[in-house]
């Protein structure tokens, strides 16, 4: 029976890893992608985020009652837990399955909570067809930058935890890493600090935000760090302070093309919610004009992530402001 229920999720992973398939898939996904794009430039319109919202929600994983079985029995056995409750932690997800555990301390009889990220062959999946889609962006714009997928699940969770303790390292504030512990054939878990904090994305952004977020890039980057992933989401907000809890894969073969992408993504991710030329105070503030000249050339790039949405009118302030930092930088 178990070889059964599996065979229709097997049969998945064999097509959507067949190059063959990846070809048609992405072809199709693509022209989709661009058309839509041509029409809400045109028009106004919001479809693309449509799509990509419809293609989040129909591959999303979900928190069985056999993961929860799993997770229960891991805290009990590893870190001691009693009166274990797990759930869904909020915002949106996709590449992995977010959960929030809660329980007793056995020993203090203090109250616990931990982030726990799972990861499976799904999300590494997902994550390649998202690289791909990405390297074809930076293609069409006629630069260059090296996103990097991923091998499989264990590759993926172990990039995660090994980047979140560099950026520890470094620095940089990011929840505490436990541990990775592997569920089953399939699935790994992460396991994190909880921040009870709010995602960026749902924090009135001030200028004091903008600041903090342009200085936490110019230390990552000045220590040979970066994020690959600027996004409001990426980053929760607590007590007056900036917590990393996401990154992406790029080539680390090339920091200063990466620390580019970083810093313009940071420029579109707050021109979402303040002024352009706030925004680019800030940038300039912590970061020199010739950086900020090569982040210009990798706006088209960034214009293509999925989950950024930026009125035409902005993002020609934006381009305007860059082009005029580019003349400063070469002066």
């Amino acid at each position: 029976m178990g070889r059964l229920r599996k065979a229709p999720v097997n049969l998945l992973n064999y097509i959507l890893n067949n190059t063959i398939a990846l070809a048609i898939i992405v072809a199709v996904v693509g022209v989709v992608y661009v058309v839509l794009r041509a029409v809400d430039r045109a028009f106004r319109t919001h479809f693309k985020k449509a799509l990509i919202d419809r293609i989040h929600d129909v591959s999303r994983d979900d928190l069985s009652t056999i993961r929860r079985a799993q997770i229960r029995f891991l805290f009990k056995r590893v870190y001691r837990l009693k009166k274990i409750r797990i759930r869904l932690a909020g915002g949106s997800y996709w590449m992995s399955i977010p959960c929030v555990i809660e329980g007793v301390d056995r020993k203090t009889k203090q109250p616990k909570k931990y982030l726990g990220k799972i990861i499976n062959d799904r999300s590494a999946i997902k994550h390649r067809y998202m690289t791909i889609m990405r390297r074809l962006g930076v293609m069409a714009e006629g630069t260059r930058l090296d996103f990097m997928d991923h091998a499989d699940a264990e590759d993926m969770v172990d990039f995660e935890r090994d980047r979140m303790r560099l950026l520890k390292r470094k620095g940089i504030s990011v929840p505490e890493v436990y541990g990775v512990h592997r569920l089953n054939h399939d699935d790994y878990i992460l396991v994190m600090e909880f921040i009870e904090g709010l995602p960026l994305s749902k924090v009135e952004i001030s200028e004091a935000i903008a600041d903090q977020v342009f200085a936490m890039l110019k230390v990552m980057h000045d220590t040979g760090v970066f994020h690959g992933d600027v996004k409001l989401d990426n980053f929760l907000y607590r007590d007056g302070r900036i917590y990393v809890v996401d990154s992406l894969k790029i080539n680390p073969a090339e920091p200063q093309r990466a620390h580019e992408f970083d810093l313009v993504c940071a420029v579109l991710a707050l021109a979402q919610h303040l002024p352009v030329d706030v925004v680019m105070k800030y940038a300039l503030k912590h970061h020199p004009e010739e950086e900020l000249a090569g982040a210009a050339e990798l706006l088209g790039v960034a214009l293509n992530k999925v989950d950024l949405e930026v009125p035409p009118e902005t993002v020609e302030e934006i381009r305007r402001s860059l082009n005029s930092v580019i003349v400063a930088a070469r002066a």
